[in-house]
């Protein structure tokens, strides 16, 4: 009898029946649009019309050998945003952890700030700073020198790889920040002791022992490098360059008629290489443990590196000035310039946009879509992830993976596998096009991120809570809703915004999914760059911008309002009488104070031989007794 009893189930989402509905969801918005790639490029028709099997389509698209060239110009960008990425976040992450550099302090909110601002600032900015003949950069230097050719050429591989880097770089700091501050500095100082240098210890000690963080973030710096589209698209297309992810852009949008088969057929390559990418990354991290931290001589004491500091200061001044000091001024000041180049500032792009119908439609969009998206991708990740860390089904663990399979996806590869469910299905083939397919589609590539803010708000949440409201009687979606979603508001608030801020900067879902009537502020900014219309392309991302920095600041005032306003209920949760341990407390903090006081002026003047080992004097308590500190 006592051998049938299992624990129960307090959450209203953890039943099987539950656990399987959610499944079948998850299914359909994560894992179909695969699964539709690969029967897309099975046949031979355009999504939505008769087709037959076929491989005419892999014959297309592998059988021309500058599928190949692509390929390898891929890798090649790939493996130089690695390097220079993770080489670059690794110094910061160094230098803001264990060194007295000045101005480290500015590192972190600089990198905060370059993951939230979107891809495609990067590529207008620099496309508009090393424009080859009139670019801010160029220009001055052959003012100043008097030279004929560019200083710097940003639409080339050398713009394309430092630009892309520049983005990514932010990311491989945040994930050697941690381990860097964790690690036992006991380590260093026996490397110290035996005569090594700083330098020999770091390149000796510390990088050995960072081992698996630095494999991890050398292949997510990869599969960053391929998966890039704005950067490539701004910079590299106009240059004759391609990579995988333009390439596949190029085959829907270039060709007449679109040929979404091959698209598809090499969307199939590129998503496995990722996929097959992020899961070694898993298992790398999973299997091998390097202990950094121990119980003996946890020391957190910064290095003092002497004249090298200032070259750190050099490398923070310069990383924050080619990431976002440049591309922002360049972003501001060209929007005030009737062209890209010209002398006379005045707000005449901002006059021409707000008079176009197209760019206040834009905009509307873009607030709905960031609105929306960001909610439903929230409540999207509160279900999966509260039914996830509840039950005990073996569906979990499928059902984790499911969510994070557009995390694995390039954006681009997620909107063509959207685009091919979506026209497949006929009731939902009148979606394509439309607001509603772009909301699902950004939900849908926002939903990993979210779960970053979710998910461990819920874990820190403790199963007692929820077992006495159902002892009280509470059922269980009134004890989810009145217990756990109180209790982790502030990560919800905090992740919608978040969701908000980076969906409503994203090209690519868009750049398949919307049309005219539908069409977003970045994808807006893109036609009026190809168009050349640089300068009311740069006014409208500002103004973008503006509108993001407003929702982050209302977004900060809410999250923190509602943390004050939850532990001022936890507060008068609390019985009103004072605890016994508190009135001690209390009674004694004024008696100690004076004792320190009175027995350090007492050893002052009986000398050094009177004092306590240490330098610190003994504190006496209201109840008389000794007690050394």
């Amino acid at each position: 009898m006592l051998g049938r009893l299992r624990e129960p189930s307090t959450g209203p989402f953890s039943s099987r029946r539950s656990m399987l509905l959610l499944t079948v969801v998850a299914f359909f918005l994560f894992a179909m649009p695969v699964v539709m790639l690969a029967v897309g490029a099975l046949r031979d028709a355009t999504p939505g019309r008769p087709a037959q099997w076929s491989f005419d389509a892999f014959r297309r698209a592998y059988g021309d050998a500058g599928t190949y060239a692509v390929l390898g110009d891929s890798v090649v960008l790939a493996l130089g945003v690695m390097v220079i990425s993770t080489t670059t976040g690794l110094l910061l992450a160094f230098i803001v952890a264990r060194t007295d550099t000045p101005l480290r302090r500015l590192v972190t909110p600089s990198m905060m700030l370059v993951i939230a601002l979107p891809p495609l600032f990067y590529g207008i900015s620099w496309a508009m700073l090393g424009n080859p003949r009139i670019g801010t950069i160029n220009s001055f230097w052959q003012d100043l020198t008097g030279a004929e050719g560019p200083l710097w050429d940003t639409y080339s591989w050398s713009g394309i790889v430092v630009v892309t880097s520049l983005k990514s770089t932010a990311f491989a700091y945040f994930l050697l920040l941690g381990p860097l501050m964790a690690m036992n500095r006991s380590l260093e100082e026996a490397s110290r002791v035996f005569g090594a240098g700083r330098l020999r210890t770091f390149l000796r000690v510390d990088v050995p022992l960072l081992g698996p963080s630095l494999l991890g973030v050398c292949i997510l710096s990869f599969v960053a490098g391929l998966e890039f589209f704005d950067v490539p698209l701004l910079l590299g297309t106009p240059a004759g360059i391609d990579v995988f992810a333009t390439e596949i852009f190029s085959q829907i949008r270039d060709r007449t008629p679109a040929d979404y088969g091959a698209a598809g057929a090499l969307s199939l390559l590129l998503a496995v290489v990722v996929v097959v990418l992020v899961v070694l990354q898993w298992r790398i991290l999973g299997s091998r443990d390097f202990t950094t931290v121990t119980g003996k001589n946890d020391r957190t004491d910064r290095w003092s590196i002497g004249n090298w500091r200032w070259a750190g200061t050099l490398l923070i001044v310069g990383y924050v000035t080619l990431a976002v000091v440049l591309p922002l001024a360049q972003l501001v000041a060209g929007s005030f310039q009737p062209y890209l180049g010209g002398g006379v500032y005045s707000t005449i792009n901002y006059q021409l946009l707000f008079s176009e119908p197209t760019t206040t439609a834009a905009l509307r969009t873009t607030a709905i879509v960031a609105f929306v998206g960001g909610l439903c991708a929230i409540l999207m990740t509160l279900l999966i992830s509260y039914a996830i860390t509840h039950s005990r089904s073996r569906l979990r663990r499928a059902l984790e993976v499911m969510t994070w399979l557009p995390f694995a996806m390039p954006g681009i590869i997620l909107a063509l596998g959207i685009a091919w469910l979506f026209v497949s299905i006929p009731g939902l083939r009148s979606m394509y096009g439309s607001l509603g397919i772009v909301v699902i589609g950004l939900m849908i590539s926002a939903v990993p991120l979210a779960t970053r803010a979710v998910q461990p708000a819920l874990r820190q949440v403790g199963r007692e809570l929820e077992e006495s409201a159902r002892v009280s009687g509470a059922r269980p979606v009134r004890m989810f809703f009145s217990i756990v979603v109180p209790l982790i508001a502030p990560s919800l608030l905090a992740g919608w915004f978040l969701v908000a801020i980076l969906v409503s900067g994203n090209l690519t879902i868009p750049m398949l999914l919307s049309t005219t009537d539908s069409a977003t502020v970045p994808l807006v900014v893109y036609n009026l760059h190809s168009q050349g219309e640089t300068s009311q392309a740069a006014a409208l991302f500002v103004i973008l911008l503006g509108a993001l920095l407003a929702l982050f600041v209302v977004g900060s005032l809410a999250v923190r309002v509602i943390s004050r306003s939850n532990r001022r209920r936890r507060d008068r949760s609390r019985p009103d009488a004072p605890s016994a341990d508190r009135v001690t407390m209390t009674r004694t903090v004024p008696v100690a104070s004076e004792a320190v006081r009175s027995t350090s002026e007492a050893d002052a003047a009986a000398g050094p031989s009177a004092a306590v080992p240490g330098g610190l004097p003994t504190v006496v308590k209201s109840s008389g007794s000794r007690r050394e500190p």
